[in-house]
């Protein structure tokens, strides 16, 4: 056998036991998705005997009014990693995880580590480090990786479709503390710029220091988005953002903001 027909069997085996794993790492992150969905529909169990005070929120990271009281379907899980802070859901799609937010030390943390905190190229869902989610700030904004698998974001960017919006128009995001329900409202794509940029930076737009700030940033976004989704938007409207990896261009990012209407 000549070297060429070796090295291309080489490659072949390469590639095959790459594809082996990527596959099967991405039905381990869909079973321990699902085993962290379970959770939420389980009792509170009595752990020790000191579980109220674990369910204490950390007042010397939040504004913590008498009213935040960790929510009965989030309370296992909270007490089994107290950096979550929420849970977001799409329906009929993929994107059904915990929402992270490291309240000590590193703000990407979760950009590569699981809910457990174990590596994961994966990484779980993560908020921004500057959003306060009991404050609330105005826009919370939330990251995840675009992969190819369909995990965490890599269904997001079917948003870039109008039908696709009509058919999934509503996002369920609850923090731990209270559920909400959001609309579509603009969808896309954007990029990471540089300092000396000077230009609308969706990432920084979380709390506008007046209604003319907001009203400006909500202008700026509509202008971007890919259409019209006739959203009207008021300066007392609660958002979220959700932003992931775009690979149209170098830096590029995908993103889709959202309002809340269960409430006024």
């Amino acid at each position: 056998m000549d070297k060429k027909k070796i090295i291309l069997i080489i490659i072949v085996a390469i590639c095959a036991v790459y594809l082996a794993w990527y596959y099967i790492n991405a039905h381990i992150q869909s079973q321990r998705a699902g085993e962290l969905a379970d959770m939420r529909k389980k009792k509170l169990e009595q752990l020790d005997k000191n579980r109220d005070d674990v369910l204490k929120i950390d007042s010397e990271h939040y504004v913590v009014k008498k009213e935040d009281v960790v929510l009965e379907k989030y309370k296992n899980l909270y007490l089994k990693n107290k950096n979550l802070i929420g849970w977001l859901k799409i329906d009929d799609t993929n994107i059904d995880y915990p929402v992270m937010k490291s309240i000590h030390g590193n703000g990407e943390f979760y950009l590569n580590h699981d809910y457990n905190g174990n590596d994961d190229n994966n990484g779980t869902l993560f908020m921004d480090d500057k959003c306060d989610p009991l404050g609330p700030s105005d826009n919370l904004i939330i990251y995840g990786h675009n992969m190819k698998s369909g995990q965490m974001f890599g269904g997001l960017d079917n948003y870039k479709s109008e039908s696709y919006y009509q058919s999934h128009k509503y996002v369920k995001f609850d923090t731990i503390y209270s559920e909400g329900i959001y609309e579509v409202i603009f969808a896309f794509q954007s990029r990471v710029y540089s300092e000396a940029d000077i230009t609308f930076k969706y990432y920084q737009f979380i709390e506008p220091n007046s209604k003319e700030e907001f009203d400006s940033g909500i202008e700026a976004m509509r202008e971007l988005s890919l259409y019209d989704t006739d959203a009207k938007v008021e300066y007392s409207d609660q958002l979220i953002t959700l932003s992931t990896c775009d690979y149209d261009e170098s830096n590029g990012r995908f993103v889709v903001v959202c309002k809340r209407v269960d409430r006024k």
